[in-house]
């Protein structure tokens, strides 16, 4: 009896079963968490604060919805790569959802990417990275680099985030990750196109 075929058939479903990716749709809904404890305010501030999750923005809690990825170079040698904190209102979100559908986020992301992209170009435009290229203190350097640059950005993309909150009632706003920027001086390296 030739047992090759009846192994075959045992092990290939293994096989293709281990390596078969399951992947799960993004969505657009987003929930709040609410402690089933009460936690001072003061002290949950302060956790939120710490790890990045919300932000004050004209007296309102901001929460952290979505982190997005960019790069743009200036030439073949200047640019910046990095990640992008996106931070909602959440009751602004509820309150769309009831009333236009959660459909209307789509075209909200689409957006919200456009004009932080077109932002980013302009900011390594108009950055200047001779400082960083002519510094002895790679290092120190590089984190001044990423604090200017970051106030450039956020300095040219209000203009869009104000123009968007008007347009959609959402309120908002893009911040660059200081920790996951990385400006280049010799050989802009963007991995993948934005």
């Amino acid at each position: 009896m030739n047992k090759s075929p009846l192994i075959l058939g045992i092990l290939l479903p293994l096989l293709t079963a281990c390596s078969t990716l399951t992947t799960q749709p993004a969505t657009s809904d987003i929930k709040a968490v609410t402690p089933k404890l009460p936690i001072d305010p003061l002290i949950q501030q302060e956790l939120l604060g710490t790890s990045g999750l919300s932000k004050l923005k004209m007296g309102q809690t901001l929460q952290l919805v979505r982190v997005m990825e960019g790069g743009a170079c200036k030439n073949g040698q200047q640019g910046v790569f990095g990640l992008f904190k996106l931070y909602a209102n959440l009751d602004d979100i509820e309150r769309i959802k009831q009333a236009q559908g959660p459909e209307v986020f789509a075209d909200f992301e689409l957006s919200i990417q456009d004009f932080s992209m077109h932002a980013l170009q302009q900011a390594v435009n108009r950055f200047d990275f001779k400082i960083a290229a002519n510094s002895p203190n790679k290092k120190h350097s590089q984190a001044q680099q990423v604090k200017s640059f970051s106030m450039l950005f956020t300095d040219l993309v209000s203009k869009d985030i104000k123009a968007f909150e008007a347009k959609t009632t959402l309120t908002l706003d893009v911040i660059p990750d200081i920790d996951a920027l990385l400006i280049y001086t010799d050989g802009c390296e963007i991995p993948h196109a934005h």
